[in-house]
């Protein structure tokens, strides 16, 4: 029987340990998993999958200054066939939804056992996703969700342009407390936790409700 190729793999993470560990741990698999690079930021994750051409990248999500999140958005534009796994220690939804609504297929978080990252990499190159349970869930709730009605799509409008409530308040025609409750709502709704989470929110999908 033929060999089969081997799956090219980036690793991506600002801390070098991982990035080690992750690579010795995905070369002893041996074919088909073949690293082919790290990188220690999205900046130079950028050059070396231009280098190298991966089938997979292997990300962090919180990396400064630009996030693995960022990193999948900008590298898709450039090398669209390229599959993304991310391997993260945050667990939180909204960070995984974002993962999701970036492009990546896969998701990891750093407690999990080796077995199911490999998992997830052959998933993923066989053009399957590989996700827990929480991001299911998650991804379940947001298409559960109503849409906006129409003050609260007036307001995520204008939250999109960074105005305080009591600017939106100004510019509706409406109590500031009334502009407060319909902030709560959505944040509740879309189960964003701070107003830099809504803020995010509005600016992505204000334009789309």
């Amino acid at each position: 029987m033929p060999t089969p190729a081997s799956i090219r793999l980036l690793i991506v993470d600002d801390h070098p340990i991982v990035r080690n560990s992750l690579s010795v741990l995905l070369d002893a698999y041996g074919p088909p998993m073949q690293v082919v690079a790290q990188a220690g930021s999205a900046e130079e994750a950028l050059v070396q999958a231009e280098q190298t051409q991966p089938d997979i990248v292997l990300t962090d999500l919180q990396m400064q200054p630009t996030s693995g999140i960022q990193l999948i958005e900008q590298l898709s534009q450039r090398q669209p066939a390229i599959r993304y796994v991310v391997f993260t220690a945050s667990t939180q939804d909204e960070h995984m939804l974002q993962a999701f609504d970036a492009g990546a297929q896969g998701f990891v978080v750093k407690e999990s056992e080796a077995g199911e990252l490999v998992k997830a990499i052959e998933a993923v190159m066989g053009g399957a996703t590989h996700f827990p349970a929480g991001l299911k869930r998650a991804l379940d709730r947001r298409q559960q969700q109503p849409a906006l009605t129409v003050r609260e799509t007036e307001v995520l409008a204008l939250v999109a342009q960074g105005l305080t409530s009591k600017a939106i308040a100004r510019a509706l025609d409406i109590d500031s407390r009334t502009v407060d409750a319909h902030r709560a709502n959505i944040r509740q709704r879309f189960g964003l936790e701070s107003s830099a989470a809504l803020l995010r929110f509005a600016m992505e999908n204000c334009g789309r409700k």
